[in-house]
């Protein structure tokens, strides 16, 4: 699989560290993983302020890059801030599956947006590009396709199909699940995140499912 970004998306100012993991193992996810989670986001919840994510540099990031493509809906916000938004309203998130709970937990950490689609439903190369509405696009959970807008910068795959929209929403068909052996996760950042930040993170991952108990993960970082 190659995993690209075209010359209209870098121009404004957007990096991407794709990270493959094949042979998961989810024995990493452990009752010490999950406490260490639930402990950060209580104490995560209780100290950040509604100030502090309005002027964060990395939000402000993102909110200019929708600004920049002319997205103008409220609902549609970078899933970091999306998810801090969440925890502050109820102090945790629900759990999905150990693969979403752990790329979750990392993402509010670094204020960055990351996304995971099973590899073995991806259709081809995935590209980030600049589309032009004839993409289609089934939002995670729902059934009928959705409307994207000419000219906003969406990830597609080989069968001209969004895989994730914007920093924002991923689509039904590649989500993951208990039983996703081979994941590519997406981590974009924007011109006030420096692409290194994006590759530690990619790195973040890669240790965590690194601690499972017979792991063979095998992995690979295009930073781009």
């Amino acid at each position: 699989m190659e995993c690209t970004v075209s010359d209209e998306a870098s121009a404004l100012g957007i990096h991407v560290a794709y990270l493959l993991i094949s042979d998961i193992d989810r024995s990493f996810f452990t009752e010490s993983l999950k406490n260490e989670i639930e402990h950060f986001y209580r104490n995560y919840s209780r100290t950040l302020t509604q100030e502090e994510i309005k002027n964060d540099p990395h939000f402000v990031g993102y909110r200019e890059l929708h600004k920049q493509v002319g997205v103008k809906s409220k609902s549609l916000v970078a899933s970091p801030e999306s998810l801090i938004k969440i925890l502050q309203k109820h102090n945790s998130l629900r759990p999905i599956n150990y693969i979403v709970d752990t790329y979750n937990y990392i993402a509010i950490k670094n204020k960055v947006s990351i996304g995971a689609h099973d590899t073995e439903l991806i259709n081809g190369n995935v590209d980030l590009r600049i589309v032009d509405g004839n993409e289609r696009f089934i939002p995670l959970g729902e059934t009928n396709s959705q409307t994207v807008h000419a000219g906003e910068y969406c990830y597609v795959d080989g069968s001209n199909e969004i895989i994730c929209r914007l920093d924002c929403r991923q689509c039904d068909k590649t989500k993951t699940s208990e039983n996703t052996k081979s994941c590519l996760f997406i981590i974009q950042g924007n011109k006030y995140i420096q692409p290194e930040l994006l590759e530690d993170v990619a790195k973040e991952i890669v240790d965590i499912f690194k601690l499972g108990i017979d792991s063979q993960i095998q992995y690979h970082i295009t930073l781009v």
